[in-house]
């Protein structure tokens, strides 16, 4: 009695790219680090501008108290230049960090858009049911990625984090100028004139910055979208 032989077996025909299987738990897998990716940078933000204002805060409260007890005199104008001086640079280096976390954030939306044109790749018929978009050139339009500053998209910007920093660190220059201007005896007119165009200048400069940066950044996404 001979042992029964098996029937070769059909060669394993895997599916691939959306049809496979695993693609919905790899796209899922992404769209949850996108999320978790964006918390992380929202957390980082705030907890940056919470210490900034912190030290803003702190600040002023020395200030006041350091001037009820010099009324005000040269040893007040010399402590509060250099209390000026290291708030101004803890908040250009906020300002900075969150315009680099916005682009992040724009970047990571932007992957989610591609995640959900893939999801309807799979099944097209959820269409109607996303309230998101699914183009990453709208998204990309929608938030202002990479366009140029006008006035129109400047009245939103003022709404977000980096404008309160961006509007903080500009008084914060306007007062340290006019701080060093006192202890140089300037008069109280031009005092005032030299803090006020500080000031403006710095919120020029800071809006010219993330505009800038914005544009700098755009190549990264738009190649990302052509690989999709």
């Amino acid at each position: 009695m001979t042992p029964a032989t098996d029937e070769p077996s059909a060669p394993d025909q895997r599916r691939t790219g959306l049809d496979d299987p695993r693609a919905l738990d790899i796209l899922t897998t992404e769209h949850w680090s996108l999320l978790s990716a964006r918390t992380l940078g929202y957390q980082e933000m705030f907890g940056r501008t919470t210490i900034f204002i912190g030290v803003l805060s702190g600040t002023i409260i020395a200030l006041a108290l350091l001037a009820q007890v010099t009324r005000f005199g040269y040893e007040t104008l010399t402590f509060a230049a250099v209390l000026f001086a290291v708030s101004l640079f803890i908040g250009l280096a906020t300002f900075v960090r969150c315009a680099a976390i916005n682009l992040e954030d724009t970047r990571w939306v932007v992957g989610m858009s591609l995640l959900r044109r893939a999801y309807l790749q799979i099944v097209p018929e959820l269409e109607p049911f996303f309230v998101a978009s699914h183009e990453p050139s709208v998204e990309s339009r929608t938030l202002g990625y990479g366009s140029p500053q006008t006035f129109g998209n400047l009245a939103n910007s003022l709404t977000t984090t980096s404008s309160v920093v961006a509007a903080l660190n500009s008084v914060l220059a306007g007062t340290l100028a006019s701080d060093l201007g006192a202890l140089v005896g300037l008069a109280l007119t031009p005092t005032l004139a030299i803090g006020t165009c500080v000031s403006l200048v710095s919120a020029v400069l800071h809006v010219l910055y993330a505009s800038r940066f914005r544009r700098r950044h755009v190549p990264a996404t738009r190649s990302s979208q052509r690989v999709a």
